[in-house]
C-alpha cells in the first residue's frame, strides 16, 4: 500500500547497510535527507527501514552494449548486494521500489509486496 513519505533519500549516498533476511528488514542510513514538506536539506543520522514485507525480489538492471534485456526478478537473498546509493523511491502497483546501486557497482531495482515503510531520524 502507497505511503507518502515526508522525506526522501534520491540520489544520497548510504552510510551504513542492514539486512536481515530472516527478520524481513532492511535498513538503509545516510548522513542526511531531503525533507519534502519545508523544503530543505536534513543534515543528520537518518534512516529508511524497509520491513514485515510479503515478497522482495530484485533484478541486475544494467545493460550491456547491444541492448541486453535485463535479468529477471529473482529473490532478494539471491542477488543482494550492499547498498551505497539509493537513486530512486517509487511505488507501484506491485509495491515498493528502490533503484539502488551497490559497493560492486551493480544496479539493482528492489521490489517490496506490501512493506511497511519508516523514516527514522
Amino acid at each position: 500500500m502507497p505511503q507518502d513519505l515526508a522525506y526522501s533519500f534520491d540520489d544520497e549516498i548510504a552510510s551504513k547497510f542492514y539486512y536481515d533476511l530472516d527478520g524481513k528488514r532492511l535498513e538503509i542510513h545516510f548522513t542526511g535527507c531531503w525533507d519534502v514538506a519545508a523544503e530543505h536539506h536534513h543534515d543528520g543520522p537518518c534512516h529508511l527501514l524497509i520491513h514485515q514485507w510479503t515478497d522482495a525480489r530484485c533484478q541486475d538492471v544494467r545493460h550491456e552494449e547491444g541492448n541486453v534485456k535485463p535479468h529477471r526478478f529473482e529473490p532478494l537473498e539471491n542477488g543482494m548486494g550492499i547498498v551505497s546509493l539509493l537513486l530512486s523511491l517509487n511505488w507501484t502497483t506491485e509495491g515498493l521500489e528502490l533503484m539502488v546501486n551497490t559497493i560492486d557497482d551493480r544496479y539493482l531495482l528492489l521490489r517490496f509486496a506490501n512493506p511497511s515503510v519508516e523514516v527514522v531520524l
